[in-house]
């Protein structure tokens, strides 16, 4: 039985699924916390629009909760002394393209990079590297039209044949199963996918180190609520997820440069 499933009879009967989890959250967080203890692959996800939707939102609330705990900490370690590192927000201009990156852009590469193929299912594996090289391959292309390069037209070829081979990738294996070595050491996967997805925010700070690394918690703790909705509703609930996430971010940036103005 997958944690999906778990979860679908504890809200019907309206008890947890364990008598340790007897706690007064929502039966779909209780869900979460089983599947973190013990991270198990199903065979498919649920890609129904409601309740991957309802899932989304309600993992928004448990996004929120977690990083109001994080950020406030945060302050409280800067109150008292600590010095955060330059961030690299401070320097732009919030620009509506650069705002449309950071809310849809990054959003989509992120996830299928980070967890696209978190499916375990052989047309998520090879198609997940083949879209991440065709996006890498755009954002080349952009850049070169941006210089006026004629190097454009090599990485849209690119771009297209990587992008061509994961959709026929996708169709041709659209029916086949998670693959079972990769179920039985799925946790192994799903825990080096959001340490690798915070380790990468590191970047986000002038200065790496170890010592920066309760500053990714944040970016830690989503992973985990992205991981989950990504094998039990689709890759698209995780997508939606991190854009609710970001826009949220962002949202708080601007409202904040703005009182200070």
């Amino acid at each position: 039985m997958t944690y999906l499933e778990r979860g679908r009879i504890s809200r019907m009967s309206g008890q947890p699924t364990r008598a340790g989890w007897a706690l007064p959250v929502p039966a779909s967080w209780r869900t979460w916390f089983g599947f973190i203890r013990r991270p198990a692959l199903p065979d498919r996800a649920d890609t129904r629009i409601a309740p991957g939707l309802a899932a989304v939102l309600k993992l928004f609330a448990l996004d929120i909760a977690f990083m109001a705990v994080l950020l406030g900490s945060l302050a409280l370690a800067v109150q008292i002394g600590f010095d955060m590192p330059e961030h690299m927000l401070d320097e732009l201009a919030l620009s509506a393209p650069l705002i449309a990156l950071i809310v849809i852009g990054a959003p989509v590469g992120e996830e299928i990079a980070f967890r696209g193929w978190l499916s375990g299912r052989p047309g998520h594996l090879l198609a997940t590297p083949l879209l991440f090289v065709a996006l890498l391959a755009l954002l080349g292309a952009a850049a070169s039209f941006g210089g006026q390069s004629a190097g454009a037209m090599p990485l849209m070829v690119v771009a297209a044949v990587a992008a061509l081979a994961a959709v026929a990738a996708l169709f041709l294996l659209r029916k086949r199963n998670a693959v079972h070595w990769f179920q039985r050491h799925f946790a192994w996967f799903f825990w080096a996918s959001a340490l690798a997805f915070a380790a990468v925010h590191l970047t986000n700070f002038a200065t790496a180190g170890p010592a920066m690394l309760p500053l990714v918690l944040p970016q830690f703790m989503l992973a985990l609520l992205l991981g989950y909705l990504r094998v039990t509703h689709g890759l698209w609930s995780a997508v939606l997820l991190h854009m609710l996430h970001n826009g949220l971010f962002i949202s708080l940036v601007l409202a904040s440069s703005s009182g200070g103005s």
